[in-house]
Formats: C-alpha cells, sequence, structure tokens
C-alpha cells in the first residue's frame, strides 16, 4: 500500500530544501520502525512550494504480538494485601485490571505477570499522530512562527496531503486538516487538483500537467538542456548553481538576455559574480571560450510574456555591472601598495588587531619559511605577495562582493600594480584552500604564503581562546589546519611543523599550553590528509608513532608503506617489530646501551652483528626516502638472524646483567625500526 504526505507552504528557501527532504526520509524510516511498520521505497522530494514523502509500500496497521510482561516483585506490589503504586503502574501498562494481575514464580521468587495481546492498530490512524509529531520536529537555520500558529516552521504551511492507498489521513496540524487536494504552480496552474490515490506516478504526472515538475534532479536536467539549446558550452555549465536555481523554481525556463559591450571590460571573475549573486544568471561563452555579452537566467514561468520576462532581468543586471563597472574605474585609481596602510582600520579580530597587523606577522612568517624550506630565492617575492595580500579588502569591488577577496587582489596587483605573475598569483592563492573540494596552490611562492597564513591565523585564534570546541568552530580553524597540511605535503616541503608554530606563536602568553592545542588540532586532521591518500588505518597509527613534525615525509612515508603492505618483505618485517615489542613492552628502561661484551651466546652476537649491518643499510635508504629499500635490507639481511636468536636463546634468563643486556639490545632494535620507518607492531594482518 502507497503512502503520500504534501506539506504545502510559502516559497522556502532554496538552500533549506534537501537538509528538509532528508530529515523528512529519516524520521518517517525511524518512526515506521517505532510503530512496527513494515515499510519498504521511502523517499523525498521537494520544490519551493512543497515537500513530499512517499513510501512506495506501507503494511496497512500493525502486526498483532502476544507479549509476557514480567512486572515488580510481588513483595513490592502489595503491602498488607493492599495494591501499592508500583502494582497500579503495571496494572495501566497492562491494561489490565490490579485485581485480575497474575503472579509467576521467577527462580523462587513471585514476580506479577501478564499476558497481552499488543498491536493490531491502522496505520491510518496511527500516522494521523505521527504526522504532525514529525512536521514539528523538522529543523531549519531559521524557523518561526506564523499567524496565531504555534508550530515554527520556515514559511507558512498552507495545506496538507495526507493519503494511505486511497484513504485520507485526516491528520491536524494547527487547524490545517490533511486531504487529498494539492495545488500546482502558484501563477500558471493555482487551481486545486484532487488525487484520488497515494500513487506516485499519478502524483507526479498531475502536478507535471500544473506546471510543477517535483524531483529536483529533473528539473536541474530541463535547466541544462535549456541552457544547451540556448547556446550554453556544456562544460562551461555551473553545475552548482544550476542546483540553485532547480530550487528556486517549479517550472525552470531558460530566458537569454544582453547587455551592454562595454561591460565586457570587466573581468570575467566580476562578470560571473554579479550574475551568479545577485540573479541567479549564467554567463554566455563564444565557441572560443570567450565571454559575450549576454546571459541566460532561469525564470520560474512559462515564457508565454518572454520580452517582459527578459526586459525585466535585463534592466536589474545591466544595473548591477553597471555598479560593478563603477568599482572597476574607482578601484584602479589607486594602487594596492597604497593600499596596504587604509589596513590599519579594519579589524581582523578585537583580541588580534588589525589586519595591516596581521599583515606585518606574515610577512616574517613567510620569508622563514621560505629559507626554512630550502628557497631562499622566493624570499623577496613571498614577502611581497604578503606585504599587498590583504589590500584589496580596502577596495570597492571586495567589499561589494566578499568571494572576491583575493581573486581582486590578483587582478589589481597585475593590472593597476604591474606587479609580477608570481606575486599578483600569490596574492590569490593565500586563500587556497578556500574549502574541501577546492584546489591548492600552484606556485610555492602561493604556497608559502598560503602556509604562513593559515599558521598565523590558527596559532592566534588558539592564543586569545578562540580555538575549535567540540560543537563549534567559528573561524574554521580545522578546515584551515587541514588547508595547511595539504599544502605542505602537496609540495613536499619539508619543514619543522613545531617550529611554524613557534614562529606564529611568538610574543603569545602561555605559550606552551597553546603549542599542545594547536597540535593536537594538527594531528586530527593529518590523519584525515592520510586518509585522502588512502592509507589503511594501522599504517596511519603505525607512521603517526614515530612522529609526524615533518608532514611531507610522513605522508610520503605513508603511501610508500601502503604499496608494500602486501608483500612479503614488509610481513617479515613487522614480524621483526612484533616480537620485539612483545617481550619487551612490559619493561622499563632507563636507557637502552648495549653492553657487547656481555653476550655469551653465538647465535646472540650473530643476532647483534647482522643487525648492526641491516641498521646501516636501513639508515642510509631511510636518509634517501626509500623505505621500499629499507624494509627489503631487513627482511634479507636480518630476519633470520632474529628469529633464529629468538628461537634458540633463553633472553629472560636468571644472570640480572645479562638478561638485561639481552631486553636492551632488543629495545634498542625495536627504538631504532620506530624511529626510522615506523611502529610496524600496530600493523593488522
Amino acid at each position: 500500500m502507497n503512502f503520500l504526505l504534501e506539506i504545502g507552504t510559502e516559497e522556502i528557501p532554496e538552500s533549506y530544501l534537501a537538509p528538509y527532504g532528508e530529515q523528512l526520509k529519516k524520521m518517517f524510516a525511524e518512526e515506521f520502525a517505532k510503530l512496527d511498520l513494515k515499510a519498504e521505497g521511502i523517499g523525498s522530494f521537494f520544490t519551493p512550494r512543497r515537500l513530499t514523502l512517499f513510501c512506495k509500500n506501507i503494511a496497512d496497521k500493525q502486526p498483532v504480538r502476544n507479549e509476557k510482561l514480567k512486572g515488580p516483585p510481588a513483595s513490592v506490589a502489595f503491602k498488607d494485601g493492599a495494591p501499592t503504586k508500583a502494582a497500579e503502574a503495571f496494572a495501566k501498562k497492562t491494561g489490565i485490571a490490579v485485581e485480575n494481575l497474575e503472579t509467576k514464580d521467577f527462580d523462587g521468587k513471585e514476580y506479577l505477570y501478564a499476558e497481552v495481546e499488543t498491536g493490531g492498530a491502522s496505520t491510518v490512524d496511527l500516522l494521523k499522530d505521527s504526522i504532525p509529531a514529525i512536521i514539528r520536529r523538522l529543523r531549519s537555520p531559521k524557523s518561526m512562527r506564523w499567524e496565531d500558529k504555534p508550530t515554527a516552521f520556515a514559511r507558512p504551511i498552507r495545506w496538507l496531503v495526507g493519503i494511505l492507498g486511497k484513504e485520507v489521513i485526516p491528520a491536524d496540524l494547527d487547524g490545517i486538516v490533511a486531504g487529498n487536494y494539492t495545488y500546482g504552480h502558484r501563477f500558471l496552474s493555482p487551481d486545486k487538483i484532487e488525487l484520488k490515490s497515494a500513487s506516485f506516478e499519478d502524483y507526479r504526472k498531475s502536478l507535471l500537467k500544473a506546471h510543477v515538475i517535483i524531483d529536483a534532479s529533473d528539473r536541474e536536467n530541463e535547466i541544462v538542456k535549456q541552457l544547451i539549446s540556448h547556446g550554453a558550452i556544456e562544460e562551461k555549465i555551473d553545475r552548482h548553481l544550476v542546483s540553485v536555481c532547480a530550487n528556486l523554481v517549479e517550472w525552470p525556463s531558460v530566458v537569454r538576455g544582453s547587455f551592454p559591450e562595454e561591460l565586457l571590460e570587466l573581468p570575467e571573475e566580476v562578470l560571473l559574480t554579479t550574475l551568479k549573486k545577485h540573479q541567479k544568471s549564467f554567463l554566455v561563452y563564444n565557441k572560443d571560450g570567450k565571454v559575450v555579452a549576454r546571459f541566460l537566467s532561469v525564470a520560474n514561468n512559462d515564457l508565454k510574456d518572454d520580452d517582459r520576462i527578459r526586459s525585466g532581468f535585463e534592466r536589474v543586471i545591466v544595473a548591477r555591472l553597471a555598479d560593478a563597472k563603477f568599482f572597476w574605474d574607482e578601484d584602479r585609481k589607486k594602487k594596492l601598495a597604497d593600499r596596504v596602510d587604509n589596513l590599519k582600520t579594519v579589524v581582523f579580530h578585537e583580541k588580534l588587531g588589525s589586519y595591516f597587523d596581521k599583515t606585518e606577522k606574515i610577512q616574517k612568517l613567510v620569508e622563514y619559511l621560505a629559507e626554512a624550506v630550502g628557497k631562499p630565492e622566493l624570499k623577496k617575492t613571498a614577502a611581497r605577495a604578503a606585504y599587498l595580500s590583504r589590500a584589496d579588502l580596502t577596495t570597492a569591488m571586495v567589499n561589494e562582493f566578499a568571494n572576491l577577496q583575493g581573486t581582486m587582489g590578483r587582478i589589481y596587483a597585475n593590472a593597476v600594480d604591474c606587479e609580477s605573475e608570481e606575486v599578483s598569483k600569490a596574492i590569490e592563492e593565500m586563500y587556497q584552500p578556500r574549502g574541501a573540494d577546492d584546489k591548492l596552490p600552484e606556485t610555492k611562492t602561493g604556497a608559502l604564503l598560503s602556509i604562513a597564513d593559515k599558521a598565523d591565523t590558527i596559532a592566534r585564534c588558539c592564543a586569545v581562546g578562540l580555538g575549535p570546541t567540540g560543537s563549534a568552530d567559528p573561524y574554521a580553524l580545522r578546515r584551515q589546519s587541514l588547508g595547511l597540511l595539504r599544502t605542505l605535503a602537496h609540495h613536499n616541503f619539508h619543514i619543522s611543523l613545531k617550529e611554524i608554530l613557534e614562529k606564529a606563536l611568538v610574543g603569545q602568553e602561555n605559550n606552551s599550553e597553546i603549542f599542545e592545542q594547536v597540535l593536537t588540532l594538527f594531528q586530527g586532521r593529518l590523519e584525515t590528509v592520510l586518509k585522502e591518500f588512502d592509507v589503511r588505518y594501522d599504517v596511519i597509527n603505525a607512521v603517526l608513532a614515530s612522529g609526524w613534525d615533518d608532514v611531507a615525509l610522513v605522508v610520503d612515508k605513508a603511501k610508500q608503506l601502503m604499496a608494500l603492505v602486501d608483500t612479503q618483505d614488509f610481513k617479515k618485517v613487522c614480524t621483526i617489530a612484533e616480537r620485539c615489542n612483545n617481550i619487551t613492552k612490559t619493561e622499563k628502561f632507563e636507557d637502552t646501551n648495549v653492553d657487547e661484551s656481555l653476550f655469551s651466546e653465538t647465535l646472540e652476537k650473530e643476532m647483534w652483528n647482522s643487525w648492526l649491518a641491516a641498521s646501516e643499510n636501513m639508515r642510509a635508504a631511510v636518509k634517501d626516502n626509500n623505505f621500499e629499500k629499507a624494509v627489503q635490507s631487513l627482511a634479507e639481511n636480518f630476519s633470520n638472524a632474529l628469529h633464529n636468536y629468538f628461537d634458540e636463546v633463553m633472553v629472560n634468563v636468571e644472570d640480572e646483567k645479562i638478561r638485561s643486556n639481552r631486553l636492551k639490545s632488543v629495545r634498542s632494535i625495536r627504538n631504532e625500526l620506530v624511529e626510522k620507518i615506523a611502529d610496524l607492531s600496530k600493523i593488522v594482518f
């Protein structure tokens, strides 16, 4: 039996729709399970004016079940022959009068006992109460109470549809009683539509006739098809913007408009942002990939009055582009370098000073980074980029379009200040990656500047108590930490993470306490970085156990070890590590200095000499960052000697000096494996 629920509303903000749909689906799945209703094929759909839940197959009533209920002990249920509150509560739960309750022996003690029949309620009766309860539990970023209705929702609820099979579910939400009538497009088909059953196909077709496409993916496909038919180049279509537009309309119709040619003087990024931000419209390109003075917009209409709709879009878009042109012309009258002093009045944070202060700190930090990673030739360029990096905050364009911060810095540095391509590009790359899916800085200078800026923000925010908590991260420090680590790994910058933080924390109080807080933040994000490279959890644990101060080295080592995990050599070395760890893990060592004069067994001497030779080769391989060769050397030149030693020589002998020396030799082998390669005893086969 099908179940159909529709919540009809005023237009809901596009960003609320998908979360609402997910909540509906999840809550009803949980409710069906709670009510013991077998349900299959649960799906949610949405448009700006409606949220819909459909269940392909749901039972028409609960199954009947016989339950055996054990109550309180008889000694507690009755006092002096009179029932207590415990007995009355059990009687209420079972629906049996107190005087009719039975007792039963459990392990020699009498308890109240009842056998009751449960379930059997009709699905219509159950959903009549569940529908309003679930709607009241739906949450959005901003929910409000409308008119005199007690239910808080993103927008006023105007109608409800509730049908099970062919039967209406008369759920009542604040006086709005569910029925079998829905409504089509607000302007194109505003009349009532009667639904004769809960068939989703009939529901979809009825709405389609009424100019409503219920499935968001169908609306997206329709928008893309129309965009292409109007000359859009498929690979240039902004798919995120398509998704946004699909959630703004019920009946998408693409309209083509134009703007004056002189506005093409604006940078492409400005044209794109202006069209996208203000009118959710698409820029048009010719076959050569060059911008033309046209745009494509998505209307919630059928375009019968095409000229009027087009002129409406053009009027707004041309005005917005004209504003952008004014900002562009005004901003170019002043160089970025001449704007830097103005940053003294732009607050970074009330506890951290101005953006001018931040700029000075980043300059010093990026100069240190250039030297530390072995790129002293980039020192001057990186410092120049750092000096200009925040100057675009004082421009009219960035004041209007905050998301162009950095991008306008690059454009103005190139077009107005005549800075080098490397400096200009680094200004924009400082902000990269802006999110998990954003690209990393391409240039070394941009990467250094990005690392410096993020390190400064993370360290100083934590220093003044603005670090992330379990439930909140208002300054996106976790995201910035992840971006910093990914950049270090991507550009293979071998540098001490601790030294970066020490430089960033210069002048801060409680330095050591903050230092540990920031390191903990980085360690959690480093695990995420390693997972992005498909590194197994046990390899991650093994590698991090040997230290992670050099992020690029850690990532490279983890990737190399992952390539070895299925080899026999790797398994042999892991066995070495495991045996050495197991025999010494409960011991306490003041030092692991080995006295070779105490070796009394031939196999003991052979094992140690074999280790000295193999470990020398291992260290040489590790120095060349060749962990495959290091593992191979140990597997071929040391594995057998160690196993022969363990199999034939008693380590824990009675003689204290010999026993201690043997344990020290084994522990020193384990320690060097951990230090040079990883704690391979953590590897799971």
